[in-house]
């Protein structure tokens, strides 16, 4: 059932503006400007896909017990040295999203790559490793050197790749190759203009204990205090970054300038990416609640920082734990979440594909295939946790998702006795409308949770809008009303209109 407001009018233009919520970043990989290129299918006969033998899934072995780096280098020199049999043989064919090797077309995607650049001269390192505990990947990124052997004065191309790997070391699905245009890497975004200079200092901290010690930035206003605090929560590193912006750092230098302290921290899947991904057991306790009740813990002992005054603030993906954190610290004044996520765990897979899918109004059969294969994928994980389905037929770290197996995080969020803010983007792009829809409608009976809704703004709370750059590379700063707004519901200034009145959502409202 759709959610309307009361007014009848029409559903929120989430999905507007073909391209935008790609430019933007916002996915999981934290790469702004990684274009998610669709492999192409070429009706052609291909021979080294027809003679290749892909390396079936090895369950036993132990997770990611090789050299990740060296794996993908090994996918991509093959493809640079027309070793495409050997590279077709590293695929995971049921994680792809195609139903045949063919279909994956690796020469026709290679020609993409190279640009008539055939020589690969160097392979480098782009940024660490990430490990994606929801889909139990590792990916690696990297810069290639590409340039012409031809004898012509073409200038080099550098491609920068992402290949996401499978716990046995094949190569998955998604963006299991991605390229980055020729815009090169990005630029260092300065800080925002609403970050008055000289109204806050940054301090480096250290958040939680060895053997995963966090590296963090607390942002502090300038004054006597006792300011109010917020851990901001986010799933990339602890300035948000993707592409050239960096949404948490924004967000931190924004309100410290409004007088919040913040505190934000980078994460263990990034920090530790190959050890985590190598632990035995990783749930949602070790990918963010614990590192988050560590922070918070940490602004309780900040002088200048009201302990009593201490929110949470989730964003995207990391809102799934929140409600969590908030249940185990019920010292925190209050919740903020922008673009929060709803649902069951192992649905955000299909869903946040197809919603990326559907951005252009246009999903392709190869899309459809995709997000087919992740439903499957979402459907034998539901058949694990019911107990109608052994665990060896899974594939992904099921442990993961069993301690999930109940928890929805916007119905979590009822018995929690605290206020909550609620912040959504009608251009998220990321997040399916249904989960902030599912949001609002356990929110609307709350008259202590506050919700607002901005036009044209994307899932990081960027006014698409009033951006800059190549479409692929959108710059901006998080869009400073939004920053105002969260600094003024920690004071307690809300607007009094309930959110029952559908035209209210677009000023500011209240669940009761």
């Amino acid at each position: 059932m759709r959610l309307r407001p009361a007014t009848g009018q029409p559903r929120l233009a989430w999905r507007a503006h073909v391209g935008l919520a790609l430019a933007v970043g916002l996915f999981s990989s934290g790469l702004a400007a990684l274009v998610a290129v669709t492999l192409l299918i070429d009706a052609a006969t291909i021979p080294a896909c027809e003679e290749a033998n892909p390396t079936p899934p090895d369950l036993e072995a132990a997770p990611f017990a090789f050299d990740p780096e060296a794996r993908a280098r090994t996918f991509v020199q093959a493809m640079a040295g027309s070793e495409f049999q050997a590279a077709y043989e590293m695929v995971a064919l049921e994680e792809v999203g195609s139903t045949t090797l063919c279909d994956v077309d690796l020469e026709g995607f290679w020609r993409t790559v190279v640009e008539g650049r055939t020589t690969l001269t160097e392979v480098g390192r782009f940024s660490p490793l990430v490990y994606s505990a929801v889909y139990d990947y590792l990916s690696v990124r990297l810069r290639l050197t590409l340039s012409s052997d031809d004898g012509s004065d073409q200038a080099d191309r550098e491609a920068y790749v992402e290949v996401l790997l499978t716990p046995d070391g094949r190569i998955a699905s998604l963006s299991f190759f991605s390229v980055l245009t020729e815009l090169g890497p990005p630029r260092e975004m300065p800080s925002p203009p609403y970050a008055a200079p000289g109204s806050f200092e940054e301090l480096q901290v250290t958040v939680g204990q060895a053997p995963w010690e966090l590296g963090g930035t607390l942002t502090m206003p300038r004054g006597v205090g006792p300011f109010a605090g917020v851990v901001i929560l986010g799933p990339h590193d602890r300035d948000g970054t993707v592409g050239a912006n960096k949404r948490d750092r924004d967000l931190a230098q924004g309100l410290a300038a409004h007088g919040v302290a913040t505190l934000r921290f980078d994460t263990r899947s990034e920090v530790y990416a190959l050890d985590v991904a190598r632990q035995p057991v990783f749930t949602m306790a070790e990918e963010s609640v614990d590192d988050a009740l560590a922070a918070v813990e940490l602004l309780h002992q900040t002088s200048r920082v009201d302990p009593a005054n201490i929110y949470l603030l989730g964003i995207g993906y990391s809102s799934f734990a929140a409600p969590r954190v908030a249940h185990l610290d019920d010292g925190l004044a209050g919740l903020i979440l922008i673009s929060p996520s709803a649902g069951l765990i192992w649905d955000w897979a299909w869903r946040a594909h197809q919603e990326r899918a559907e951005v252009d109004e246009v999903v392709t059969e190869q899309e459809a295939h995709e997000v087919d294969v992740l439903k499957a994928r979402a459907a034998t994980i539901a058949a694990v946790a019911g107990g109608t389905a052994p665990p060896p037929d899974l594939g992904v770290r099921i442990d993961y998702h069993l301690n999930l197996v109940t928890y929805r995080p916007e119905r979590a969020s009822r018995t929690l006795r605290m206020p909550i803010l609620a912040l959504f983007g009608d251009r998220d792009g990321v997040v399916p409308i249904e989960d902030h829809e599912a949001w609002i409608s356990i929110l609307l009976g709350r008259p202590d949770a506050a919700i607002r809704v901005y036009e044209g703004h994307s899932h990081g709370m960027f006014d698409v809008r009033t951006m800059r750059g190549p479409e692929l590379r959108l710059e901006g700063h998080v869009d400073e009303e939004v920053i105002i707004d969260i600094a003024a519901w920690i004071e307690g200034d809300w607007p009094r209109q309930s959110c029952r009145d559908g035209d209210a959502w677009y000023a500011g409202c209240h669940g009761g």
